[in-house]
């Protein structure tokens, strides 16, 4: 089974869909903010990997939660558009590893995009495009996706 990187704490901010699926990890701030998953058998489709829908959620979780630090402050988001290119498979044991940018934030709409890796090689490139629900903000740290 592959190890939890040593950088990376258990994230405090979750949801009952990501304690399903988790424990999900975390490391970083801002632009330096990533998200980690370590694949068990949970995770599995009938093949022995990583199930898409797995890569889907650490993306739409991933991706949000970027553009919400990138304010330094909560942004009530709703996803309007995921859109992922599956890459390679990952293995149960596989460290799933998040990175990547904001490419934009508007008044009613955000951009961001990046990659996950398995065991350090890219398995999904993934972008999204979120709404920014107007009047909803709240301080840092107080969201639950």
């Amino acid at each position: 089974m592959g190890e939890i990187p040593a950088h990376f704490a258990k994230s405090s901010r979750s949801s009952p869909y990501l304690d399903l699926i988790g424990p999900i990890y975390e490391s970083g701030e801002g632009p330096s903010y990533k998200l980690g998953l370590l694949i068990d058998h949970r995770h599995l489709n009938m093949r022995g990997q990583c199930h898409g829908a797995i890569f889907a959620a650490i993306a739409d979780v991933y991706l949000g939660r970027l553009v919400v630090m990138s304010k330094g402050r909560s942004l009530p988001l709703v996803t309007v558009s995921l859109a992922l290119d599956y890459l390679s498979a990952a293995l149960p044991g596989a460290w799933l590893e998040a990175s990547g940018k904001v490419d934009r934030i508007g008044r009613s709409l955000a951009h961001s995009s990046g990659i996950i890796s398995a065991d350090g090689k890219p398995a999904l490139r993934c972008s999204a495009i979120f709404q920014v629900i107007a009047g909803r903000a709240q301080p840092a740290g107080t969201e639950k996706a």
